[in-house]
């Protein structure tokens, strides 16, 4: 895929927003209460290693477009292929995927919206292996689930009304 100028001010500006962002973040979970149990991990940490490694991830990604941006003498009226196109509608899709996960699963509950969430991104990512869009979901919760609710004692969204009721089966 030919990189144009364009395209490449554009990433340039979403990985300097996504660190901006990742920093204010980090700063407003630091205001988190740490845990009251000294041999528990506790909620306040786990907001903060994630913010963290978006912090350094996006830096690298910022310093790797800047260099490249500098060395690309692309010319700038370069059309873009229909892969452009494409990758436009998968990133359309995940994030209205995105928003609608985060408003339902406080409804819904953790174990469902997850395991759907994750069937409808790799439809959208165009996976037509029937025992992936399966698999990869049964075993992705069940990893996420162990880890949060087994190892670090945090608690996940359960649900309401019949959501609440299916969820304290697996709570």
């Amino acid at each position: 895929m030919v990189e144009t100028p364009m395209r490449l001010n554009n990433e340039l500006i979403i990985s300097g927003i996504i660190f901006i962002a990742a920093c204010l973040l980090l700063y407003v979970a630091s205001g988190f209460a740490p845990s009251r149990m000294s041999d528990q991990v506790g909620p306040a940490l786990w907001p903060k290693a994630i913010l963290l490694m978006i912090m350094v991830l996006s830096a690298v990604q910022l310093v790797q477009q800047t260099v490249s941006a500098i060395r690309k003498t692309a010319d700038s009226t370069a059309l873009a292929d229909s892969t452009d196109k494409t990758g436009s509608r998968m990133l359309l899709l995940t994030i209205i995927l995105s928003l609608l996960y985060g408003f339902s699963v406080s409804y819904v509950g953790f174990l469902l919206s997850i395991f759907v969430f994750q069937i409808l991104f790799l439809l959208i990512l165009d996976i037509k292996n029937l025992k992936a869009l399966i698999l990869y979901p049964v075993c992705l919760t069940s990893v996420i689930y162990a880890i949060f609710i087994k190892v670090l004692y945090i608690p996940l969204p359960r649900g309401s009304g019949i959501f609440l009721t299916i969820s304290r089966i697996f709570y």
